[in-house]
Parts: C-alpha cells; sequence; structure tokens
C-alpha cells in the first residue's frame, strides 16, 4: 500500500479536519515531551516501586518509536504517541494495535526498567548471570521457538516472552519480581524459574544502593530525529508486529 493510499484509507476513518492536518506533519515537530503529561505519573511510579524494592537508580526515559531500551544503555525509550490523547486517538484508528491501558504501560516500563538495572551495573557479564539466562551475545531473532509448558521461564507479558533472548528473560524475571503483590516466590516456588528471581532479588539487594556503572549512552531514534509524518509512521506501524 503506498503513502497515498493509506492516506485515503485513513481519510475514510477520519472525520475530524484537524486529525487530517496532523498526519501530514513530522513527529519531530510536534514538540512533545514526557514532563507534564499523564506518562510522567507512571515513570514515577515506576521509580517509587523501584524504591520501595530497595533500588535506587532511576533509569531516565526518552520518547521515541517504541518500547524499548538502547542497546547495553540504561534508558527506558517510551513511545511517543502515549503523551498525547489526539496522537493515541490516531493509533487506534488507524492501526491493528490496540493502545496501552494504564496496566499494560506499568507492565512495559516494568520490563524496560529490568533491561536497564542489568545494563546499569553491566549484570549480563557475570557468570551467574550467563548460567541462569544464558548468553546475552545470542542472536537477537524476532521468531523463536515458544515452550509454554516450560517452567524454567516466568510469564509477565504473552506469548512467553521470556523465552525470547536472554535478555528479555532477564528483563520479564525483574518485572515479575518488581509487580506488587505478585507473590513470584509462592507462584513460581518448586521450578526453575525460581533461581532466576532469587538471583534477581539478589542482585537488587547487592548493587541497588550502589551508583550505576553505566548511566547513559547512544539513543535509539529519540523523537526530536524522527523526521517522517504521522502518516506514514502510521502506515509503517500497522505492518509492524510487536509483543
Amino acid at each position: 500500500m503506498s503513502a497515498s493510499e493509506f492516506r485515503e484509507k485513513a481519510n475514510e476513518k477520519i472525520i475530524n479536519r484537524e486529525q487530517r492536518e496532523l498526519l501530514l506533519r513530522k513527529i519531530s515537530e510536534l514538540s512533545l515531551t514526557i514532563k507534564g503529561t499523564r506518562l510522567e505519573a507512571f515513570v514515577v511510579h515506576l521509580y517509587q516501586e523501584l524504591e520501595r524494592a530497595g533500588i535506587s537508580f532511576k533509569p531516565k526515559s526518552y520518547l521515541t518509536d517504541g518500547w524499548g531500551c538502547p542497546n547495553r544503555v540504561p534508558v527506558i525509550g517510551i513511545p511517543f504517541y502515549l503523551v498525547d490523547p489526539k496522537l493515541c486517538s490516531l493509533q487506534s484508528q488507524l492501526t491493528d494495535i490496540e493502545v496501552e491501558d494504564d496496566v499494560k504501560v506499568m507492565m512495559y516500563l516494568r520490563h524496560e526498567a529490568g533491561h536497564a538495572f542489568n545494563y546499569a551495573y553491566r549484570l549480563y557479564r557475570k557468570p551467574e548471570w550467563r548460567r541462569l539466562f544464558g548468553r546475552f551475545s545470542q542472536p537477537y531473532k524476532d521468531d523463536y521457538k515458544l515452550v509454554p509448558s516450560s517452567a524454567r521461564f516466568v510469564c509477565h507479558f504473552p506469548r512467553w516472552y521470556a523465552q525470547k533472548h536472554p535478555d528479555d528473560d532477564f528483563a520479564e524475571t525483574f518485572a515479575v519480581w518488581l509487580t506488587p503483590n505478585s507473590e513470584w516466590q509462592k507462584r513460581y516456588d518448586d521450578t526453575p524459574a525460581l533461581a532466576k528471581l532469587l538471583y534477581v532479588d539478589k542482585m537488587a539487594r547487592k548493587y541497588g544502593q550502589l551508583l550505576p556503572v553505566i548511566t547513559d549512552g547512544k539513543l535509539d531514534m529519540p523523537v526530536q530525529e524522527m523526521t517522517m509524518t504521522l502518516d506514514k509512521w502510521f502506515k509503517k506501524c500497522r505492518y509492524t508486529n510487536r509483543f
């Protein structure tokens, strides 16, 4: 589907003139920021959860094209559209991707905080980390073999996302460990996944009050560099698989 065809299809779903004009603007020109939006409250809530769990490290966050942490950089990337209700509305109207509700936003933040904690203290370099989770250098593949019945992994996101890569295995384990009232000790008792959760708990106690070794680095696609127009981005987003 070409950009013009997508735009025509979009116009069929949009009756608001303001929305049509918005679609033609470059994302970098929208002056989007986390500060002062509802998303800022979620980030603050994440920091509070980390503090209650004994972790003083507060990963920075920035707006980008999707959820994620840059490779080995302890910074959380958040989809730009979440800071603006108008953009959330367009997301729902023009793509097959459901806009994250409050519960899902916190699930993503906890997962990405797991990546950030891993990178901040370079845990992936430690022999025990490799023994429990695997090689960090393992190739990252979008297609991965699922074993739903496996007790070696926690279940935080659907589709057993912890099985995708050792880095995601740790992030998912961290997210389950961090989630209030998850009762992870009881839920994963007598399973191999419990050893991973206990490792996260041990690392939180060991490094929770220490300054991070790594604090920043090169960001992936910050919103200021997203020169694509909204209509082109939504077209691309529509055909991109996300967990």
